[in-house]
């Protein structure tokens, strides 16, 4: 009866380890799931920091025909000026839009974010006018940009407060 007893204290014992180690450990698939899922999001997170694609932008300024180097979406907005984009240094860029809605004469703000900082700089503030207009498919904006360091920059476009679009560029230091 002893034997009996110790075996059944025994058995009991074992059962209850086994459950607690069984508690703490997550089945395979769920583990591969949330992995799966970091895994995904990580991705996601890296896309949104691809360099904004350089296309040429065909126009007419003045009547002429005319050809720019665009960084940007020719879907969306995009810059024009001189490349590469040399950090602490201003320079004029001339925004592009060519999106659906009529964004002229709104107040406009760019931020900026550098890649691994999570910093918001203010990068300029403006408006897109007829004036400086090349066609009527598109309006433009002139500015000064100056980015306080060299890195990979996400610009968003706000317009009325309100976010419209956004490029990612490469800064150079000097």
């Amino acid at each position: 009866m002893k034997k009996s007893l110790r075996f059944s204290a025994c058995l009991t014992l074992f059962i209850v380890l086994l459950a607690a180690c069984e508690a703490d450990r997550q089945p395979a698939d769920e583990t591969s799931t949330d992995g799966t899922e970091a895994s995904v999001e990580a991705e996601e997170q890296d896309k949104e920091w691809d360099l904004s694609p350089t296309f040429t932008y065909k126009t007419k300024s003045d009547g002429e025909p005319a050809a720019y180097e665009v960084t940007g979406n020719k879907n969306g907005f995009g810059i024009t000026g001189p490349f590469p984009i040399v950090s602490s240094k201003p320079n004029k860029y001339f925004w592009l839009y060519w999106g659906g809605e009529n964004l002229k004469d709104r107040p406009v703000k760019i931020t900026g974010h550098k890649k691994g900082s999570k910093e918001e700089v203010q990068i300029f503030t403006g408006e897109f006018t007829k004036s400086v207009q090349l066609n009527e498919n598109e309006a433009n904006m002139p500015s000064n940009l100056k980015f306080p360091s060299s890195g990979i920059w996400k610009l968003s476009v706000l317009v009325d407060g309100e976010a419209q679009g956004n490029i990612v560029v490469e800064v150079v230091s000097k």
